[in-house]
């Protein structure tokens, strides 16, 4: 056994902490092996292959090497791969997965991987008969740059690929509706492409009474969009923001009641657009409270004419508002 031996830590850094949480598991790691030890980090994009650990190992005079991946955006379930000479020369190799709560701070979560990894390594290099124990480690620091290790190309991660489902009540403002006008409600299917960017497939339902016109108004919608989400907004008991942007497929109806019980009826077809902000607060790691108001806008908008009677008109661009909740699965 080496009386100072050098541990390569190579964190995928897929989740916005990685990094800093590398940090904080190299430094825990450290202080928790015999002296003499020291660690070196390196944050990749993406997973190096066998021959890259090896190749890095060899340069950094590493006698074990550490690959630490995240399975979700939130950094929630960390898989920890361990590889050290043993007795004999032998190479042993150890894999552990470690879950974390969303109430557990980034740094919290670096310093229990590093807690880990370094019991691995002392299991591993003790297996050796009649190893001696080096005395207390020396700390050196953590070098988080990316590095000159050759690394695969990334490849899409199932475990980013969440999907989500939002459920908000709506209301619409226009120069005719107030707020106790227009009522409705939202549901989205959210598929994640990465930590921060989805795809949102939706459909809507609302009504509007028309003042003035004795005249209500229905809109059907259905939209395909994409949601921007900062880092907050996926993590429990934290305020975050998001944006969203979508086309509309449209379909609105006006009806008018009339004396002779022959309602009036008038519909038509159009698209449009809408630009949304959210805040959103995270009740727990997979769900999250939200708030959000925006711009929505169709091509076209419906009129009902009859004579006699005031003319029901639906408008083509509104200021709506939404209270809603968003589900991550």
């Amino acid at each position: 056994m080496v009386t100072a031996p050098i541990v390569l830590l190579i964190a995928v850094a897929t989740t916005p902490d990685g990094a800093a949480t590398a940090n904080e598991a190299a430094a825990a790691c450290v202080h928790a092996l015999p002296e003499g030890a020291r660690t070196v980090v390196r944050t990749v994009a993406a997973p190096p292959d066998d021959a890259a650990i090896a190749a890095a190992a060899v340069a950094a005079g590493a006698t074990a090497t550490v690959v630490v991946t995240w399975r979700d955006g939130d950094g929630l379930v960390s898989d920890v791969r361990v590889r050290a000479a043993a007795a004999g020369g032998a190479t042993r190799q150890t894999d552990r997965t470690v879950v974390f709560s969303a109430r557990d701070l980034p740094a919290e979560r670096g310093r229990a991987l590093g807690l880990v990894i370094a019991s691995i390594l002392t299991e591993t290099w003790g297996a050796a008969p009649g190893a001696a124990a080096p005395p207390r480690p020396a700390v050196e620091a953590v070098d988080a740059e990316v590095p000159p290790v050759p690394a695969a190309p990334l490849a899409a991660s199932p475990s980013l690929l969440r999907w989500g489902l939002d459920m908000s009540v709506i209301t619409a403002v226009d120069a005719q509706e107030d707020f106790d006008d227009t009522i409705g409600g939202l549901i989205g299917l959210r598929r994640s492409l990465n930590p921060r960017w989805a795809l949102r497939l939706g459909i809507g339902f609302r009504v509007a009474d028309l003042d003035g016109a004795a005249a209500t108004a229905r809109t059907t919608l259905g939209s395909l969009g994409i949601v921007w989400t900062s880092p907050g907004f996926t993590e429990g008991r934290r305020l975050g923001f998001a944006a969203r942007a979508d086309l509309l497929g449209v379909h609105e109806t006006i009806e008018r009641a009339r004396a002779d019980d022959d309602d009036e009826i008038s519909g038509h077809w159009t698209v449009g657009a809408d630009l949304v902000g959210q805040m959103g607060f995270g009740l727990s790691a997979g769900t999250s409270l939200l708030v959000g108001g925006g711009l929505e806008g169709f091509l076209s908008g419906e009129s009902l004419m009859a004579p006699g009677r005031p003319p029901a008109t639906t408008p083509r661009g509104r200021v709506i508002f939404e209270l809603g909740v968003l589900s991550r699965f």
